[in-house]
């Protein structure tokens, strides 16, 4: 009887704090808003359009001043060591021509369909090797932009706890290995992104932050203004 006792009290305490977690009070008013737009290269293409001027229409036609880019592992190293830059070059630069400023997404996991954007050459690798490579990768991009005046933040993978689409594994200490990367090799120390999905009660954000792991967290809820921020 104690230890059913004990479960009916655990599960009680649960639903309070999950239902005070999501009822409880309201979140305060968004101040200051300053509305962004995301690109998406493959996206673009996928729907028939031309990427490049669809890019170009967003901040010239648009007026978006501030623009998340997802950056595509596939698509910047199709063949193992043999980098392509070409695109997201251009991408950023136009962008600097223009005085905006991005998000660059940066990691396995990006926006878009399949959400893990693995090369083909690396799909039959081990767990540690995938893990080697995107580490590569990821130096290999704050090098290369990390001196760009467009460049205000850095997003280290997208809703990285959120175990959905054609992805291999989930490894919290692995995002916490990405993020340590990126503060050592950007000698500006922009402010990291990591991001959550909003569908579910993810508190591991929560456990980074309190390690100083990041310096900015995004939770997408019900409300502007409710997102958390060191």
């Amino acid at each position: 009887m104690r230890l059913i006792s004990k479960i009916i009290f655990i599960v009680i305490v649960v639903a309070i704090v999950v239902s005070g977690y999501f009822f409880a009070g309201s979140p305060p008013q968004a101040e200051n808003i300053v509305w962004g737009v995301n690109f998406s290269q493959k996206h673009a293409t996928a729907l028939g359009l031309n990427w490049a001027e669809t890019y170009l229409a967003l901040m010239d036609d648009l007026g978006a001043g501030r623009v998340k880019i997802a950056t595509y592992w596939d698509l910047l190293e199709p063949e193992e060591y043999k980098y392509q830059w070409e695109d997201l070059d251009w991408q950023v630069e136009q962008a600097e021509n223009r005085g905006a400023k991005l998000i660059l997404v940066i990691g396995m996991k990006t926006p878009r369909w399949p959400e893990c954007h693995i090369p083909g050459w690396a799909r039959s690798k081990s767990k540690a090797d995938q893990q080697r490579k995107i580490l590569n990768l990821v130096e290999e991009i704050v090098l290369r932009y990390g001196d760009s005046s467009a460049i205000q933040y850095w997003q280290v993978e997208n809703e990285p706890f959120f175990p959905f689409g054609d992805c291999p594994w989930v490894d919290k200490e692995f995002l916490q290995k990405e993020i340590a990367l990126v503060k050592q090799l950007d000698s500006l120390h922009r402010q990291i992104i990591i991001s959550d999905s909003g569908v579910h009660l993810a508190l591991q954000p929560y456990f980074l932050l309190e390690k100083g792991a990041v310096n900015k967290t995004f939770f997408w809820q019900r409300s502007l203004g409710s997102g958390i921020a060191s």
